[in-house]
């Protein structure tokens, strides 16, 4: 990296690895502008993407601007990918206007002026795992006044490569950290849950989860096999079909597991 020859100002810093918010809140301390843009290193940054967030700050005033990242072309032949992005543009739709948008951000592509991260305290480093310091952060920041604006001239390209190993793990992780961001605002596992909710599907998959974790685990790896078969046909309709079930069972898991530990950390205290 050190070596690399760019046109711009690079500055590169490391510390032990304690997960992607303490490798963002290392970065932001070292910044020395107004703006922090936040641009996760599978991002693309589509020309104009600095002036469009610059500008929404100036537009908006103290605001967090949340940007558009869709798939970059070559990432559109996985069926966790499509889902990935079928969620992200339903959650910002419509994405061709400027408007309001949900303290859950999407924190692949944002930004905030430096005076708000500090008083905010910058990411929680105890979501250490995938998921959850985005809208954890999203919620603090809107607790102080500031609104989110979702600004689709904020663009980047989500070079989006996820191993079938990572297409069971990152929503298990998802769903753990759910439970940590219920308890932490003191809200409803449900409202965190995103996407649409099958309160009956859920509730057999958390008994299955509660009954017999190996069984579920090993349910999931049959789900995973039927999504590599149906990526190499490349039938989106069933590519999504098949992320939808993997995603939401390891999701669930997820969700029961952490909601099991919880439950015993508060019987020890």
């Amino acid at each position: 990296m050190r070596a690399l020859q760019v046109p711009y100002r690079l500055r590169i810093f490391s510390q032990k690895n304690a997960g992607p918010a303490a490798a963002t809140n290392l970065a932001a301390r070292q910044a020395d502008n107004d703006i922090l843009i936040l641009l996760d290193d599978d991002q693309i940054a589509a020309r104009g993407l600095i002036s469009a967030h610059i500008r929404a700050h100036r537009k908006y005033g103290d605001v967090l601007v949340q940007g558009l990242f869709p798939l970059a072309a070559e990432c559109r032949k996985r069926g966790a990918s499509l889902l990935y992005e079928r969620h992200l543009l339903h959650d910002l739709a419509p994405v061709t206007l400027e408007h309001p948008f949900s303290p859950n951000i999407w924190s692949a592509n944002v930004s905030v002026r430096w005076a708000t991260w500090n008083r905010v305290g910058g990411l929680d480093e105890t979501f250490r795992e995938y998921g959850g310091e985005d809208t954890d952060f999203g919620i603090r920041v809107a607790a102080l006044g500031c609104p989110v604006v979702f600004v689709p001239d904020a663009l980047s390209h989500h070079i989006h490569v996820v191993s079938y190993r990572a297409a069971q793990n990152q929503p298990y992780q998802e769903g753990r950290a759910i439970v940590r961001l219920a308890e932490k605002f003191d809200r409803p596992v449900h409202e965190f849950l995103g996407g649409a909710t099958q309160p009956r599907v859920d509730r057999a998959l958390g008994a299955g989860w509660r009954l017999s974790p190996r069984a579920m685990f090993a349910c999931g790896k049959v789900l995973t096999l039927g999504l590599r078969a149906v990526d190499k046909i490349g039938m989106q309709s069933a590519q999504l079909f098949m992320a939808r079930a993997v995603h939401r069972l390891y999701k669930v898991g997820g969700v029961a597991t952490e909601t099991k530990a919880l439950s015993r950390r508060r019987a020890q205290a």
